[in-house]
């Protein structure tokens, strides 16, 4: 296995952290991106791309690269585009 690998598999809840995809509330290490099934809703090139660019250690320092935004944005943008969120009752269309 990885180092990469090994590290987020030993990372454990250290702190509030939720799954990244819009409005999942499940807890995750923060070392993770998300739950295990929304992680595997994303297409393998995405997830490629958070992996790939994803640096042990930036969730705790809290200082992720550019890469690795501009990868978690690709992956925000195609959810939206995707599976678009139902408007939230009581707002405003």
């Amino acid at each position: 296995m990885n180092t990469k690998a090994a590290y987020v598999k030993s990372q454990g809840q250290t702190r509030k952290h939720h799954c990244h995809w819009p409005g999942c509330q499940r807890q995750v290490p923060p070392a993770m991106w998300g739950c295990r099934a929304h992680w595997y809703s994303l297409p393998i090139d995405l997830r490629s791309a958070i992996w790939r660019t994803y640096s042990p250690g930036q969730e705790v320092s809290g200082t992720p690269g550019r890469a690795y935004v501009d990868a978690a944005r690709a992956v925000q943008e195609w959810i939206a585009k995707n599976h678009p969120q139902p408007p939230q009752q009581g707002t405003l269309l």
